[in-house]
């Protein structure tokens, strides 16, 4: 089910409520900290990625983000 999640929502903006609707997954089956094992949300733009990396106050951020701020 992650894996699937992570395939639609990679790269998108898309809300997770709304990808999980559109696959016929229950919100309330998800394990919030097992969905952020695969994807999570980039917290400066908030596209979801599979690649993010910590900022220099440890907040997740996506690879493009990494590149408009210097890191």
């Amino acid at each position: 089910m992650y894996q699937i999640l992570t395939k639609h929502l990679n790269k998108t903006h898309k809300p997770l409520y709304q990808v999980c609707k559109d696959l016929g997954i229950d919100m309330d089956a998800l394990d919030v900290q097992e969905l952020s094992k695969h994807i999570d949300q980039c917290t400066h733009c908030g596209v979801w990625s599979k690649q993010l990396v910590p900022d220099l106050d440890d907040n997740p951020i996506c690879p493009i983000c990494v590149k408009l701020i210097g890191l």
